[in-house]
């Protein structure tokens, strides 16, 4: 026999798509060069609003919840593309979760080698 006590709590995918569809997106960002080609740093913040006495708790769980994270890296990916001068590589991401003034703050910085075509130079015929 299995038996737990606790609180136990649950989102629903909806309800996460409803906060996310209403959250602040701020995005920014920059290509670099490096030693094997140009590199795309970005930044995405998004503030997911809530009532303060919900976001502790929503806070929690979109820390540990991995649908809501890969919801935010989408995000923070689709953001870098729009911003990008090139197409994304494979895109790594860190992703910090908080509470935030207005409700959650979910930051995602990214990386991402740029897939650029160089030039080339056809022979005169």
């Amino acid at each position: 026999m299995l038996a737990r006590s606790g609180t136990y709590v649950s989102v629903t995918d909806a309800q996460w798509r409803a906060l996310f569809d209403r959250s602040d997106v701020i995005s920014e960002g920059g290509a670099r060069d490096e030693r094997d080609g140009r590199v795309w740093y970005g930044s995405t913040s998004l503030i997911l609003p809530t009532t303060d006495e919900d976001a502790p708790i929503l806070a929690t769980l979109a820390a540990y919840d991995m649908h809501v994270r890969l919801r935010a890296v989408r995000t923070a990916r689709t953001e870098a593309a729009l911003r990008a001068p090139g197409r994304l590589g494979r895109v790594a991401c860190e992703i910090r979760v908080m509470r935030a003034a207005r409700g959650v703050r979910i930051d995602v910085d990214v990386q991402a080698p740029l897939i650029e075509r160089r030039a080339t130079v056809r022979p005169a015929r």
